[in-house]
């Protein structure tokens, strides 16, 4: 109960947070994995297991590590793509397709 009632205070908490800018995507999914996370701990600390802790917090850092390099690759795919369109529209840069 006290691992729920943690990460459901800490996902109310950041909703209604006045933030002093909107967070990103990736900030957001940090939060909120995050804020699972926490709320994981909590249950297994108090049942006196750590390992779990380490062991999901380990595979949480590999998933927002995947999610920030999936953001990073789609953002290089876009300017590839960005940088076609325009070489299609002029007809003095060299097209590359």
């Amino acid at each position: 109960m006290a691992g729920m009632a943690v990460t459901a205070l800490l996902l109310a908490v950041g909703h209604w947070f006045p933030w002093p800018q909107r967070l990103t995507r990736v900030e957001a999914y940090v939060y909120g994995g995050s804020s699972l996370w926490v709320g994981l701990a909590v249950w297994r600390l108090l049942c006196g297991d750590w390992q779990t802790v380490v062991g999901a917090l380990a595979i949480d850092i590999a998933g927002w590590l995947a999610v920030v390099g999936a953001y990073k690759v789609d953002g290089v795919v876009r300017r590839i793509r960005q940088a076609r369109a325009i070489e299609r529209t002029d007809d003095e840069l060299p097209v590359t397709e």
